[in-house]
């Protein structure tokens, strides 16, 4: 069941430990916050076995500074708690994928990264890399 909270909305992924969020539109803080802890609410029965996030950033406007320290600290964050892969749906934004990029590196969390411009084509990544 989705759960939503402004620009941001978390699915799980059916049959798979994958939590999927899309944004859509300007996101904020607050809305990250919880994003940080709704996909971490999600995938907790994961974390001994690990799992992985799948970001949508289609719809979503680029983020600011602050922002992205957010979501470095989600990825931090994420990956403390046994994520293995971060997928991004850019769809054909280049902006969209150097931000994203950006914001992991800044993590230093070593965590697999992939880019990619549909849910399927990152949902199969998963599949080949994870196995998940």
């Amino acid at each position: 069941m989705a759960k939503q909270n402004g620009a941001q909305t978390v699915y799980p992924v059916s049959g798979r430990h994958i939590v999927y969020s899309a944004g859509n539109g300007k996101t904020n803080i607050d809305e990250l916050v919880w994003l940080n802890d709704t996909v971490l609410e999600e995938a907790a029965a994961w974390k001994s076995s690990g799992w992985a996030y799948i970001a949508d950033c289609t719809n979503m406007d680029p983020v600011t500074p602050h922002e992205g320290t957010q979501l470095a600290n989600m990825t931090k964050a994420f990956v403390e708690n046994g994520c293995k892969a971060f997928a991004f749906v850019e769809g054909d934004s280049v902006m969209l994928k150097i931000q994203a990029k950006k914001n992991t590196e800044r993590s230093q969390t070593g965590i697999l990264e992939g880019h990619f411009e549909t849910l399927d084509q990152a949902l199969a990544w998963i599949k080949e890399e994870l196995n998940i």
